[in-house]
């Protein structure tokens, strides 16, 4: 498939990386929309991109409203050629904490959020966006981003989980519609040089952190995009997991 003229859905796309996707696919000549949980962002992004990027307001992690706001944008024309689930948050905590003066086992109220948002969303609006293709008979492709953690990584039980559950669910969907020409592909970004990663950890655990990636150094955006693209465009591969981590899982 080219990237330039595809319409490709993008989920959580109003900041972060979302944001970094849908400005350089459109860049590169494809039709965004965009479902994200902020209705401001949506605004925004709507006006920053000139009106070229169709932007509604949504909570991917309820089944209802991810119906009504897919059908909305079937209703106005635009059919997905691509889905990039990108939605996503991230909860660290421990299992249990011995330290905590409270409850010490992990918050429920967190296991459930990140599950919601990182999983259930990804099947939510792959099911409908895969029902549509199907029934326009196009021959798309879905992305999913996952992360290096779904092979297990201490103090993030639900973000791990979740994103193990993307994995299989990618690989899954792959065995049960290659047949009728779709693809799926999950990609897992390693450490990436952003905001959020440098609020979230010092720059003593960074550095620490970037000795141990084999490139020694943090990954920069494009890269990502670059696997996004790539997955679009190769038409011959599905059912895989694309790690972009600078070598880090070897």
């Amino acid at each position: 498939m080219k990237l330039e003229g595809a319409r490709v859905l993008v989920t959580g796309g109003g900041s972060g990386i979302g944001r970094h996707l849908v400005e350089r696919l459109l860049a590169d000549g494809a039709e965004i929309a965009v479902l994200e949980l902020d209705a401001a962002r949506c605004a925004e992004l709507a006006d920053a991109a000139g009106g070229k990027v169709r932007a509604v307001s949504c909570d991917v992690s309820d089944a209802a409203a991810v119906d009504g706001a897919l059908q909305n944008l079937f209703d106005t024309g635009f059919e997905p050629d691509v889905l990039v689930n990108n939605a996503g948050v991230i909860h660290s905590e421990p299992l249990v904490n011995l330290l905590s003066r409270g409850d010490k086992v992990h918050s429920r109220e967190a296991w459930r959020r990140v599950i919601a948002t990182d999983l259930d969303s990804v099947f939510f609006v792959t099911s409908r966006v895969v029902e549509r293709m199907l029934a326009k008979r196009i021959k798309g492709v879905v992305i999913s981003i996952s992360s290096i953690a779904a092979g297990g990584n201490a103090g993030q039980s639900a973000y791990a989980a979740a994103k193990a559950g993307v994995n299989a669910l990618t690989c899954t969907w792959a065995k049960e519609l290659g047949a009728m020409g779709l693809r799926f592909v999950a990609i897992a970004p390693g450490f990436f040089d952003t905001p959020s990663t440098r609020a979230a950890l010092s720059e003593a655990v960074l550095t620490r952190l970037q000795q141990q990636i084999p490139l020694r150094r943090l990954g920069e955006l494009e890269s990502l995009y670059l696997a996004v693209r790539h997955a679009i465009e190769n038409d011959y591969l599905t059912g895989t997991v694309l790690e972009v981590d600078g070598g880090l899982v070897l």
